[in-house]
């Protein structure tokens, strides 16, 4: 079996760091969760272009949070006020997040992720709006009422 290391890691391509990062989650072992960690403390899950996969733990918590009831009730209360739905949960993944909220891609799968929950709600997007001053996005898509 290998040890793996940050170097080892690291001289990996993205897309097979991202293959070593779901088998360590899907095999449940602490071999596996040592893997996690170790790319984790060196940040060595960014794809190509910079973005992390939809598994990495901070998109995860992005998830929750827009998944949450809070984060719903908020976009749709943004869209009805004339905002982008993100303009809703912005503050929300800034507050809980922190400087992790707005770098490697985040912003934008924080916008898929809107998009996903504001259509499971009955909306459909219409446009691109910009963001309210302060927000760490600065464009996103506006949602109206199929």
């Amino acid at each position: 079996m290998m040890i793996w290391t940050k170097e080892k890691i690291e001289a990996l391509s993205p897309e097979k760091r991202e293959t070593l990062f779901h088998n360590a989650r899907t095999s449940g072992t602490p071999a596996g969760q040592a893997i996690i960690d170790l790319m984790l403390e060196h940040d060595l899950l960014v794809r190509t272009g910079g973005g992390l996969p939809r598994d990495h733990p901070i998109i995860q918590e992005i998830e929750q949070i827009i998944r949450s009831d809070k984060g719903k009730q908020a976009a749709i209360k943004a869209s009805t006020e004339g905002h982008p739905a993100m303009a809703g949960v912005d503050p929300m993944l800034s507050a809980a997040l922190g400087s992790q909220y707005g770098g490697h891609d985040t912003t934008s799968w924080a916008g898929t992720l809107v998009a996903e929950v504001m259509a499971e709600a009955g909306y459909i997007q219409t446009r691109k709006k910009p963001m309210p001053e302060g927000s760490v996005a600065k464009t996103a898509a506006f949602f109206e009422r199929k």
